[in-house]
């Protein structure tokens, strides 16, 4: 069975980063540009890992991870939260709302991967084209 994950990210370059990325695993990606029409999707998808972009605009990721933790359904998705600052002063405190994994962008190829293949096992190489 294909793993499906779900990215949401205001900035279309960097949902393109991750699709990248995975583009050589049999996996399925979705993309949100916004964390309701995310919550949506994840409702609707089930995804196996969700990954998601710190600041956006109307919602941060912080209050959209809160969201999907209250909603049993998705209480138990690993959430991988992907940010382009150094520092963030409320780490620990949202750390302590079970995010999974938090990382730096721009996100090397290896790093995504150990962080997924952490929360949802080894994915597999997608089919060759020929």
């Amino acid at each position: 069975m294909k793993k499906v994950f779900l990215v949401i990210d205001d900035m279309t370059d960097d949902r393109k980063l991750v699709r990248l990325l995975l583009r050589k695993y049999d996996c399925r990606i979705l993309e949100a540009a916004s964390t309701v029409e995310g919550y949506t999707l994840a409702l609707k998808c089930k995804p196996h890992c969700i990954l998601i972009d710190h600041m956006m605009p109307n919602e941060n990721g912080y209050d959209a991870i809160r969201r999907f933790r209250e909603e049993p359904a998705l209480r138990q998705t690993p959430i991988i939260m992907l940010t382009s600052r150094r520092f963030d002063a409320g780490f620990r405190d949202y750390m302590r709302m079970v995010i999974d994994d938090f990382l730096l962008k721009p996100v090397e190829a290896e790093t995504l991967l150990d962080a997924i293949q952490a929360r949802v096992g080894v994915l597999s190489l997608a089919p060759t084209r020929g």
